[in-house]
């Protein structure tokens, strides 16, 4: 084991990671599978259209976390490929707090889909939290005409594609916002979201909020 408390000094067995690599301007999404003897077995880092990281032995990293407190971040050190495909990593220094715990959002674009009854409509995220994201969604041209909009507290069913996972989630309109380009443009909040997929999603929100900060878009999220 790691030295320390797990998910304060070092992310957990199934914490969602947001790693960066030194000298990258584009944060990766990964998972902890195991911590075991001293080191971390990730799963292969994602970038945020969903391919595979190349992995680099020694190449320093820095990996953040969601913790009870607050965002964490601890700086490490790619070891190996393990026989399991999972990458071996060693943390080089101690954890700290980044950021207080929020339902923070993030800028990111991932493909979505919305029913309820028989009509489904397809679209995209525009920004996403681990309460709630606002999207776009196209289709559904009798709606607000034969078929009417789903009520403010009526539960629908979104699918979230976070290309390495799929999420079903149940989730009710908070605000629709008029458009004049027949698109349809909805916040929605999610209803008893599983810790498992809060973690999910709060690591791709952590990364894009990475990826946002390093080209200069962070003063509008």
């Amino acid at each position: 084991m790691i030295a320390g408390t797990a998910n304060v000094d070092y992310p957990a067995a199934a914490t969602g990671l947001s790693v960066l690599p030194l000298g990258s301007d584009e944060a990766l999404t990964s998972r902890v599978r195991r911590v075991d003897d001293g080191y971390l077995y990730i799963s292969i880092p994602r970038t945020p259209i969903g391919e595979n990281a190349f992995f680099v032995s020694r190449d320093m990293l820095d990996v953040s976390w969601q913790a009870d407190d607050g965002l964490r971040s601890a700086p490490a050190e790619s070891v190996s490929i393990a026989t399991d495909g999972t990458w071996k990593v060693r943390l080089t220094g101690a954890a700290s707090r980044l950021q207080r715990r929020d339902a923070v959002r993030a800028p990111i674009g991932l493909p979505v889909s919305v029913n309820w009854g028989r009509l489904t409509l397809e679209g995209s995220t525009v920004d996403l939290s681990e309460g709630g994201a606002l999207c776009v969604f196209r289709g559904g041209g009798e709606l607000g005409v034969n078929v009417p909009f789903p009520k403010k507290d009526q539960h629908l069913s979104l699918r979230l594609n976070l290309y390495s996972d799929e999420l079903v989630i149940p989730v009710v309109i908070v605000r629709r916002k008029p458009r004049e380009d027949a698109l349809h443009e909805w916040s929605l909040r999610f209803v008893d979201l599983p810790e498992a997929s809060a973690d999910l999603i709060r690591s791709h929100v952590f990364t894009a909020l990475r990826n946002a900060r390093a080209r200069g878009l962070a003063a509008l999220y």
